[in-house]
């Protein structure tokens, strides 16, 4: 494990400040537009929102595309997505707000907070089971348990109720113990966001509200939608295998805090910019908000068909991306989310105070792909517009 806590001195921070605060962003809209018309255009996307981030301030947000195929009604701004698996950093979030709280802590026995509900036979590995390994993916929970069932490429239908949670946990095994390895399982946050309402005695619909969309103003990200909002607001998903073909989507139940949540373009740029800016007084101060979701880090020692791959890292709910695994030009953070239908995607570098959001109704690889290449170019531009301290000194 290891620990980041980046003292930047404050001379040092102004000199090397990105001097896209002066660059006109027109021309770098113009160029990202266009790049976002030729990329639907090529993989049939039916809808994508996007929202640019340069020296840490949302510079623009756009929608493109339809609503759906049938009617072809534009979208906008205030589209409403679901984001998939980047509602674990958000859950993340909210664990972090409770523990700043004193209601939580990192090292609370997930036992402790739910008593009696772990299979006997094996009680004694799941003492160790520890609220940091859930956030951290290193709990040995599987992906999911036995009794979350869909078809792949279909929507999740019917929820999942507080009787299904419990009577999986009753029965669950791990598959290692807990700390011994990184695994991702989204199950970990399905655990996390009930503990939550365990310990606050509130659904998790409602801390979102509280902890997210109030706490810092972006009312469209939220849990459940109205009506009004399903039928005048909410893009129709498309399977990924197939754009022409609408899917639903997701009712989650009690696995939203791993990836049932909904944001507009406009709110989840909003959030990227705080989360930037609290990323930012980290590195100076060493104060972490709970949007610092990296306060925790450990290597994933990721590999993939025998192949072992440096520099990918997971802390609080966040992946940390570094120059050495190839994924990106410069360090970055990111979360994803693909729900067989919606995509999301969230990346961005503290260093430069770059960031690109994006949400499409039809995701899939290329849709991950493609914001990479928009999140490398934000880089080069901040680093060749960078400020040279020789210049800059007086």
């Amino acid at each position: 494990m290891k620990i980041i806590k980046k003292i930047i001195p404050a001379v040092l921070s102004l000199l090397l400040a990105p001097s896209v605060l002066a660059t006109d962003t027109q021309p770098i809209k113009i160029s990202i537009e266009q790049q976002v018309a030729q990329f639907m255009a090529k993989e049939d996307i039916p809808a994508l929102a996007i929202g640019i981030i340069q020296n840490g301030k949302v510079v623009f947000t756009s929608g493109h595309g339809v609503f759906d195929r049938k009617n072809n009604q534009p979208i906008n701004t205030k589209t409403l997505f679901q984001i998939g698996s980047h509602a674990k950093p958000l859950t993340s979030a909210i664990a972090l707000a409770l523990i700043k709280e004193g209601k939580l802590k990192l090292s609370d026995r997930v036992v402790d907070h739910l008593p009696g509900v772990f299979p006997r036979a094996s009680l004694a590995q799941f003492n160790l089971l520890t609220i940091e390994h859930l956030m951290v993916h290193r709990s040995g929970l599987p992906t999911y348990p036995s009794n979350v069932t869909r078809i792949d490429g279909d929507a999740m239908e019917g929820g999942y109720s507080e009787e299904k949670l419990l009577a999986a946990l009753k029965t669950i095994e791990l598959r290692f113990s807990p700390g011994q390895k990184w695994r991702y399982s989204n199950f970990n946050y399905a655990v996390l966001g009930y503990v939550l309402s365990k310990i606050t005695n509130k659904t998790y619909a409602q801390l979102v509200k509280q902890y997210i969309a109030d706490k810092y103003d972006v009312p469209s990200i939220l849990v459940n939608l109205s009506e009004q909002q399903k039928h005048t607001q909410l893009a129709t998903p498309y399977r990924k295998d197939n754009r022409q073909v609408a899917t639903k989507p997701w009712d989650m139940g009690l696995l939203a805090p791993h990836g049932g949540l909904y944001a507009t373009i406009e709110d989840f740029a909003d959030l990227m910019a705080q989360q930037i800016a609290a990323y930012t007084k980290y590195n100076e101060t060493g104060v972490a908000s709970p949007l610092v979701s990296t306060q925790v880090i450990y290597d994933t020692q990721y590999s993939h068909m025998g192949e072992d791959y440096s520099g990918l890292s997971y802390g609080l709910g966040m992946f940390e991306a570094t120059p050495e695994l190839g994924m990106s030009v410069e360090t970055i953070f990111y979360h994803g989310g693909d729900l067989d239908g919606f995509g999301s995607e969230y990346r961005f570098s503290p260093e430069y105070g770059v960031g690109v959001v994006m949400l499409t109704s039809s995701g899939g690889r290329k849709f991950i792909r493609f914001a990479m290449k928009i999140m490398d170019q934000l880089l080069i531009d901040a680093v060749e517009n960078q400020q040279s301290p020789a210049l800059a000194l007086p």
